[in-house]
């Protein structure tokens, strides 16, 4: 049986546009952008984090801190640790995965991008994807 197509990306494959089950992420994506405009019409600590919660499905800690506008594509690649702040416009592309441990702050404007395209012309409309992994400073 094939894997899904979140899992296809996992495991290093290289996803065209055309893909019979691209629509996966076409439909999760739309799913965390609606979700995403609460978040983006909230200045509620406690109402963000639990649609942050919802959209990563993962418990977010009371010490974590968004404050929109906040961009996410997909979400649930997403790990947040304790104490993070995260700035005003900040944009995460997580297809690859996003991992932020504890007492990490990111600055206004921030983009963690996981995924990408390949600079061949000819593979341009595929996607691709490296995790990213975010430490405290030591």
């Amino acid at each position: 049986m094939k894997s899904d197509i979140f899992e296809r990306l996992k495991n290093g494959e290289v996803i065209p546009f055309q893909d019979l089950d691209y629509y996966q992420i076409t439909e999760a994506c739309k799913q965390t952008r609606e979700l995403l405009s609460e978040i983006n019409n909230s200045s509620d600590d406690v109402h963000i984090r639990s649609i942050l919660s919802k959209i990563t499905e993962s418990d977010i800690d009371e010490t974590v801190t968004i404050f929109p506008p906040f961009h996410i594509n997909y979400g649930k690649n997403t790990q947040f640790g304790k104490n993070i702040f995260v700035n005003f416009d900040c944009t995460f592309l997580d297809l690859g995965g996003i991992e932020i441990e504890d007492n990490v702050m990111l600055a206004p404007g921030v983009k963690l991008l996981s995924e990408s395209h390949p600079i061949e012309p000819e593979k341009r409309q595929h996607l691709t994807e490296k995790k990213i992994h975010i430490k405290p400073k030591a």
